[in-house]
C-alpha cells in the first residue's frame, strides 16, 4: 500500500518576444503522474512586472504540434479551459480543468501578456494544483526560438525566459564630416543603431553633444535629413542637436541615418579632438540594476568633427611682358588654391594681397581701382583690385573659386632705372591660411619675341634673355640693336655707312644721339665738318639741330663724331636704319670701334635719362665699318689632267684676290714660278686662255696679263697646256704673283688629281714612265682570272681580265701572267705562241721574231734567232712547187726586213721553212695576217719552261680600260707522279701578273667563278674548280644497268648508262663485267652487238665493224672499243646487248663498269694514260662498288 505523493513529473516555461511593451507570446507544458479530476484548478504563479490587466477571462490557447513540444493538441484542448483567470498584482494564471487528464499525459497551452517598458531579468515560475498533497514544481527552461521579428541577440541565451525583457542599448554610433574646408558647410553624417524596436508613440528624442561652440551656424531650429529625425534645435552655445525619432518607427537594429549641416570655422587652428555623445530617452537599468530614463553611447567620428585642411596656394607665379625701362608692362599672375575660398557653401570672405612693388610708376593714391582683366579677372570682385599705398600691395576680393588655375593680369609703367626684381608675397585675410604670406615664385624664362602691346606702342620684345619675366626685373637704358656696317671696302672709295638702332626706351622729340669713333688711322679726311645728308628709309627722324631740316646730321671730321637731333619720338622695339657718306681711308686698315649713346630723354615718370656710350655691332669681312682691304692674292690652286709621261698635261690655275683686278690703276700680271720639269720649249705666245703669256722653260716660269675686270673674293680659272717629262718626277713646288700695288708672293696650292685609283698626283709630278722605277702607286687596279672547265682531257678557256692605272706603252712593255712552274697545262701553240681569244685580243701579239709575209705563195711563222738569218722555203711532200730562198733581219727580236733571193712557185700545201737551220711548220690559214715587217696581233708569248705568258701591246695600254683576252689549253688526264687525291688530278696553284717596261711587281691574281660552265655535272666554285689548272679526277657521274627480264633461262636485254668527267679518247676500253650468271654466245671470246641509241660509238676488239663489242663468257664480261672519242660533254651514253639468264634463279650480279687506255693530248703529259676505275674502289679495276641497278 505504498502511494506516491502526486506530483508534477514536468513543468517547462518559454516566451517568444523580449523586447520592452511588446505583445509577448508565453508558452507552458506540463504533466503529472497523477490524473488531474475535471475542476482542478492549476495555478502558474510568478508572472510579474507584465503591463497586462487583471483579467478573469484571459484567453487561452492551444498551439498545435511543432519542434518546440511533442504536447498532444487535442489532449490539451480536452483537459483545460479556453480562458483563465490573470491578476496583474502577484503576476497569477489559474485553469480549471474541464475534463479529467490522463496521468503522465504532456499538455501544453499559450496566453498572451504585455511586456514591462522597462528591462528586467526573467522570472521564476512555479505550477501548482488545488489537491490534497499535490506538490507544487518550479518552471524549467526550454531552448526554444524566439518569433521571427525578434533579432535575438547571439551571446544572451536566457531571452526566451518568461518575462525577460531586454535592456535597451546603442548598438552603433558614428559620424562623418563632410568637409574639412574652413568656413564651408559639412554635412554630418549620423549613423546609428538601437538593439530595440522605438515606436513614434515613444516619444524618443535624441541628443548629440559634445559638438563644441566653435561652428559658424547659430543657434536655432535645423533641418535634419535621413527621414528618421524630426526638425532639430541646434544650440551654439551648447555645441548641441536635439530632434525627436518621430518619423516612423523603427526595428531593433535597424540602421538608421540622419544628417544635418554646420558651417565648419574659419581658423583651422580652432580644432580640438572632442568627444561626442548620442543619446535617447529610453528606459533602461544601469550595470547596478536600477532604472535610468534614457542611454547614451560615445559617437565614433569617422572623420574628426571640425577638423581643417588649412588653405594654402599651391600654385604661386608671376610674371610680366617687357623688362625695358620706362615701358607700359603687363603683369601676369597664376595661382591655385588648395580650396575654392568661394561659393553657395563657403560663408567667409577672402580677400587677397600682392605685395612687394618697388621700383615702378604709382598706380596712384591710396585705394585706387586696377582694372585686372585675362581669364581670371572675374575671379576676383568686379574684375578689379585697389592699390594700398601703406602696404605698397594690390588687395582684390576673392568672387569666385580659386581651387582651379587662375590666371589674371594688370599693367603698370616700369621706371626708367635699372633694379632686379623685388621679392615678392601674397597673404589672405577672412580665413586662416597655413602660412601668414607666400613667397611668390617668378618666371625664370626669356621673353619671346611676339608682337602685342607690351614694352612699347611698338609691342615688340626683342632680344629676351633668361629671367627678364621676373617681375619688375628691368634693364638699363640701352640700344638692343646698334649695327653699322658699309659698303665698300677699298682704300681712297666713296663709302656709304649704315647704322641701325633700335632702343629699349621710347627716345622722346629732342633727344641727342651722338655716333663716335669713326677712326682714320691714315689720317686722312671722311667729310668735311658741318652739316652732312642722311640717307635711308628713317633719315627724316633726325636734324642736324633742333630747328635744322630733316634727314640731315653734323660731322665733325676732327673728332670723327656724327650728331643726331631726334625730330620726332622714336619708339622702343622700333627699328630705326639710316645712312650717310664718307670717303675711305686710302690705305688698309682694320674696322674702326664705332660708338653709340644718348641723353635728354624724357619717358614714363622720369626725364632726362641716358643712354651710356657702347660700342656698336659691327658687320663682319668687308662690311665692316671702315674697314679698308690691303691687296693680296686669298686662294691659289693648280691641278693637272694627266700624271703620264710625255703626255699633252692641261694645267688650270684658280685664283681669287682680295681686290678686284684691273679696275681703274690695277692692270697687273700674273706670275706662275716653279713650273719645272715640262718638256715644251720657250715661247712668247703660250695660249693662257684667250691670251698669250710668256713661257721659259729653263726657269719654269710662265707671265700673262690679266685681261679683264675681275671681282674679289670671285675664283677665276686660267688654263694652259704643258707637255709632260719623259721621265718620272716629283711634282714641283709652284708660287704665284701679282705686279703692282701691295700684292705679295704666294705659294699656289697643288690640287691632287686621281687617275684610275692612281693616288692623287700633284701638278707636273710624272708616273710610270718607262725610263724610270714606276712608284708603289703604279698597280693593277684589276686582276681576275678563271677557267671553264676542271673535266681531265677536256678543252679549257682560261679568260683572264685587268685593267692598270698608269699606260703602259706599245712595243716597249708587255704583261706577264704567271703559272706555277709545276702545274701541268697544254696550251694551244702556233710555235711558242698561245691563240688568244675574247674582246682585246687583237690588242697584243706575242713572240718579237713571229712574222707574216704577204708574198704570193701565203707566208709561214717561225721563231727565229740571231739577227742575220738565211731564208728557205722548202716544198713539203706532195708540193708541186718549187723552192724559195732570201735573208731576214732581227732587230730587238722583231723582224724589220727580208729580202727574197730567189722565187718560187706552188706552194699548195704548207711547205717546210729553214731558218739558220731550225725547221718551222709553216701555218698557212696565217697568211694575210699582217703586211711586211709587222708583227700578228692575236697571240701571246708561251714560255713552257716557266709557264708564262707574254702578252705585248700592239698599240698604248689606256689606263682605267678593261682588257680581257683568253687562251685554250687542254687539261691533263694524267699525271707522271699520280692525282692529287681520289678526287682531284691537279691542284689549282697561284697565278701572278706583273708588267715590263713600266715595271709593276708580280701580285696574285683574283680568282672568279664568272666563266666556269654552268652544265658541269659535279663542278662548284665552292670547291675551287673555277680556279685555273685545277683539274678532277676521272670518275664516272652516271654508272647504271638496267634489264629486260627477271626469269629464268629468258633472253635479256642489258642497257648500260654512263657518263664521265674525262674525254675517253678513240681507242679506249670500256669494260663491263662480273655479269654472274649471264650467257652471251657458245664461243669464250666472241662478238656481240650493241643497240640503243650510243651504240655506233662502239666497236669490238675482234672486229672493226661499229655497234658491237666482245664477249668474253669465262669473265662474265663485255668490252667495247671507243671508236671516235667521247667528249667531254657530261653526255649520258647508253648501249644495249641482249645475255639469257641462268635457268637457277640468283640475286642480282655485282656488275662493275671501268674504262682503260685512256690517253690526253699531245702536249704536256703525252704517253701517259688514265683509267677509268668505279670511285669507290681502291683494290682493283675490276673491283669497283657495283652501279646501280
Amino acid at each position: 500500500l505504498y502511494v506516491k505523493a502526486p506530483s508534477f513529473l514536468l513543468f517547462s516555461a518559454w516566451q517568444k518576444n523580449p523586447y520592452p511593451g511588446a505583445a509577448n507570446a508565453l508558452h507552458f507544458e506540463f504533466s503529472s503522474n497523477v490524473n488531474l479530476p475535471a475542476n482542478t484548478l492549476i495555478t502558474v504563479a510568478g508572472l510579474t512586472g507584465s503591463q497586462t490587466l487583471d483579467n478573469s477571462s484571459l484567453p487561452v490557447t492551444f498551439p498545435a504540434n511543432d519542434s518546440e513540444s511533442t504536447a498532444s493538441q487535442a489532449d490539451s484542448q480536452a483537459a483545460l479551459p479556453a480562458a483563465g483567470s490573470w491578476v496583474q498584482s502577484n503576476g497569477t494564471l489559474v485553469l480549471r480543468t474541464v475534463a479529467e487528464t490522463v496521468a503522465g499525459s504532456l499538455l501544453r497551452f499559450s496566453v498572451s501578456l504585455v511586456n514591462p517598458t522597462c528591462c528586467q531579468p526573467a522570472r521564476n515560475l512555479t505550477i501548482g494544483a488545488n489537491l490534497t498533497c499535490f506538490q507544487s514544481m518550479a518552471a524549467s527552461l526550454k531552448s526554444t526560438a524566439l518569433e521571427a521579428s525578434v533579432v535575438a541577440l547571439p551571446s544572451d541565451v536566457l531571452e526566451n525566459a518568461p518575462l525577460f525583457v531586454r535592456c535597451p542599448a546603442w548598438r552603433l554610433a558614428s559620424i562623418v564630416p563632410s568637409s574639412t574646408y574652413p568656413c564651408t558647410d559639412s554635412n554630418m553624417n549620423l549613423t546609428f543603431q538601437l538593439n530595440v524596436p522605438v515606436l513614434v508613440s515613444d516619444s524618443v528624442v535624441l541628443t548629440l553633444s559634445g559638438l563644441g561652440s566653435i561652428s559658424l551656424t547659430p543657434s536655432g531650429n535645423l533641418s535634419v535629413g535621413g527621414g528618421v529625425l524630426g526638425k532639430g534645435y541646434w544650440s551654439l552655445a551648447n555645441g548641441t542637436l536635439t530632434a525627436p525619432l518621430n518619423q516612423h518607427s523603427i526595428a531593433a537594429y535597424e540602421m538608421l541615418q540622419a544628417n544635418f549641416t554646420l558651417t565648419n570655422p574659419s581658423d583651422f587652428t580652432l580644432y580640438s579632438l572632442r568627444t561626442l555623445l548620442v543619446s535617447v530617452n529610453i528606459c533602461s537599468r544601469a550595470s547596478a540594476g536600477a532604472i535610468t530614463g534614457s542611454i547614451a553611447s560615445n559617437v565614433t567620428q569617422v572623420s574628426p568633427v571640425f577638423y581643417m585642411d588649412a588653405p594654402a596656394f599651391s600654385t604661386l607665379t608671376i610674371s610680366q611682358s617687357t623688362t625695358w625701362p620706362g615701358a607700359n608692362n603687363l603683369i601676369t599672375v597664376s595661382l591655385q588654391a588648395s580650396q575654392p575660398l568661394f561659393g553657395g557653401d563657403f560663408h567667409c570672405l577672402v580677400a587677397v594681397t600682392l605685395s612687394g612693388f618697388a621700383g615702378h610708376c604709382s598706380f596712384g593714391a591710396d585705394g585706387a581701382p586696377v582694372a585686372l582683366s585675362g581669364s581670371g579677372a572675374a575671379s576676383f570682385l568686379q574684375s578689379s583690385a585697389n592699390w594700398s599705398a601703406v602696404s605698397g600691395g594690390l588687395v582684390a576680393s576673392v568672387a569666385s573659386s580659386l581651387s582651379s588655375m587662375t590666371v589674371f593680369t594688370f599693367n603698370l609703367t616700369n621706371g626708367a632705372v635699372a633694379q632686379p626684381s623685388p621679392f615678392f608675397t601674397l597673404s589672405a585675410s577672412g580665413v586662416r591660411f597655413s602660412a601668414a604670406a607666400y613667397s611668390v615664385s617668378k618666371d625664370p624664362s626669356a621673353l619671346s619675341d611676339t608682337a602685342g602691346v607690351y614694352g612699347s606702342s611698338m609691342g615688340a620684345m626683342f632680344g629676351g634673355a633668361t629671367r627678364d619675366a621676373e617681375i619688375l626685373r628691368i634693364q638699363a637704358p640701352a640700344f638692343r640693336t646698334r649695327s653699322v656696317w658699309q659698303d665698300v671696302s677699298w682704300p681712297g672709295a666713296s663709302n656709304t655707312i649704315r647704322i641701325m638702332l633700335m632702343a629699349n626706351i621710347d627716345l622722346s622729340q629732342g633727344a641727342i644721339i651722338m655716333v663716335s669713333s669713326l677712326d682714320y688711322q691714315d689720317g686722312s679726311s671722311g667729310a668735311p665738318s658741318g652739316t652732312i645728308a642722311l640717307g635711308g628709309p628713317d633719315a627724316s627722324s633726325f636734324s642736324s639741330a633742333p630747328s635744322a631740316p630733316n634727314s640731315t646730321g653734323t660731322w665733325d671730321d676732327v673728332a670723327k663724331v656724327l650728331t643726331l637731333y631726334v625730330q620726332s619720338g622714336l619708339l622702343a622695339g622700333a627699328t630705326y636704319s639710316f645712312s650717310f657718306g664718307l670717303v675711305n681711308p686710302r690705305c688698309g686698315q682694320p674696322a674702326s670701334p664705332v660708338c653709340v649713346r644718348a641723353r635728354g630723354i624724357a619717358v614714363g615718370c622720369a626725364s632726362n635719362v641716358v643712354i651710356p656710350r657702347r660700342a656698336m655691332v659691327a658687320s663682319v669681312g668687308n662690311n665692316a665699318p671702315l674697314l679698308v682691304q690691303s691687296p693680296s692674292i686669298n686662294f691659289a690652286s693648280l691641278v693637272h689632267s694627266t700624271p703620264f709621261a710625255s703626255a699633252l698635261n692641261q694645267l688650270t690655275l684658280t685664283v681669287q684676290s682680295s681686290v678686284p683686278l684691273n679696275f681703274g690703276l690695277l692692270a697687273p700680271m700674273l706670275t706662275l714660278s716653279g713650273l719645272n720639269g715640262s718638256s715644251t720649249p720657250s715661247t712668247s705666245a703660250l695660249a693662257v686662255g684667250a691670251v698669250n703669256g710668256t713661257w721659259s722653260r729653263e726657269t719654269g716660269t710662265l707671265v700673262f696679263p690679266i685681261s679683264s675686270q675681275t671681282q674679289q673674293g670671285v675664283n677665276y680659272t686660267y688654263i694652259f697646256t704643258l707637255r709632260n717629262s719623259a721621265c718620272n718626277q716629283a711634282p714641283p713646288t709652284v708660287s704665284v704673283q701679282l705686279s703692282n700695288l701691295c700684292f705679295q708672293l704666294r705659294a699656289v696650292a697643288p690640287v691632287p688629281f686621281v687617275a684610275c685609283n692612281l693616288n692623287g698626283t700633284s701638278p707636273l709630278e710624272v708616273v710610270g714612265a718607262p725610263c724610270g722605277q714606276a712608284g708603289s702607286s703604279v698597280l693593277f687596279t684589276q686582276k681576275v682570272i678563271g677557267q671553264s672547265t676542271p673535266y681531265p682531257g677536256c678543252v679549257n678557256k682560261i679568260t683572264l681580265n685587268f685593267t692598270v692605272n698608269v699606260p703602259l706603252p706599245a712595243a716597249t712593255s708587255a704583261v706577264v701572267v704567271d703559272f706555277a712552274d709545276s702545274v701541268a697545262m697544254d696550251v694551244s701553240l702556233l710555235n711558242d705562241n698561245a691563240v688568244l681569244g675574247d674582246l682585246n685580243s687583237r690588242t697584243f701579239f706575242g713572240s718579237t721574231s713571229v712574222i707574216g709575209l704577204n708574198i704570193a705563195d701565203g707566208g709561214f711563222n717561225c721563231t727565229c734567232p740571231g739577227s742575220q738569218n738565211a731564208l728557205v722555203f722548202t716544198p713539203a711532200a706532195g708540193d708541186g712547187g718549187s723552192g724559195a730562198a732570201g735573208t731576214y733581219s732581227l732587230v730587238n727580236g722583231v723582224v724589220t726586213s727580208w729580202t727574197i733571193t730567189s722565187g718560187g712557185s706552188g706552194y699548195l700545201v704548207p711547205p717546210v721553212v729553214s731558218l739558220s737551220g731550225t725547221v718551222c711548220t709553216r701555218a698557212a690559214s696565217l697568211t694575210p695576217l699582217m703586211s711586211y715587217g709587222s708583227a700578228s696581233t692575236g697571240y701571246g708569248q708561251w714560255n713552257a719552261n716557266t709557264r708564262t705568258l707574254s702578252l705585248r701591246p700592239a698599240v698604248d695600254l689606256v689606263p682605267c680600260t678593261s682588257y680581257t683576252v683568253s687562251i685554250t689549253v687542254t687539261n691533263p688526264v694524267a699525271l707522271p707522279g699520280g692525282a692529287a687525291s681520289v678526287s682531284v688530278l691537279q691542284e689549282a696553284q697561284a697565278v701572278t701578273i706583273a708588267a715590263t717596261g713600266v715595271p709593276i711587281p708580280a701580285t696574285e691574281m683574283a680568282y672568279s667563278a664568272q666563266w666556269l660552265r654552268s652544265d658541269l655535272v659535279g663542278v662548284s666554285a665552292a670547291q675551287g674548280d673555277h680556279r685555273p689548272m685545277r683539274v678532277q679526277a676521272p670518275r664516272f657521274l652516271v654508272k647504271t644497268i638496267a634489264q629486260s627480264s627477271p626469269f629464268p633461262g629468258d633472253s635479256n636485254t642489258l642497257t648500260v648508262s654512263f657518263a664521265t668527267n674525262v674525254a675517253v679518247s678513240a681507242g679506249s676500253r670500256i669494260a663491263v663485267s662480273n655479269l654472274v650468271g649471264a650467257m652471251g654466245t657458245v664461243a669464250t671470246r666472241a662478238n656481240l652487238p650493241l643497240s640503243f641509241n650510243d651504240a655506233w660509238q662502239f666497236g669490238s676488239e675482234l672486229s672493226a665493224s661499229p655497234s658491237s663489242g666482245t664477249w668474253y663468257d669465262c669473265e662474265k664480261a663485255l668490252v667495247m672499243v671507243v671508236q671516235y672519242g667521247l667528249d667531254c660533254n657530261p653526255y649520258t651514253y647508253s648501249v644495249s646487248f641482249a645475255v639469257k639468264n641462268p635457268v637457277t634463279p640468283q640475286p642480282c650480279a655485282p656488275v662493275r663498269i671501268n674504262v682503260t687506255g685512256i690517253t690526253g693530248s699531245a702536249g704536256y703529259g703525252a704517253g701517259l694514260q688514265a683509267q677509268l676505275t668505279d670511285a669507290a674502289s681502291t683494290r682493283s679495276a675490276w673491283l669497283p662498288t657495283p652501279s646501280a641497278g
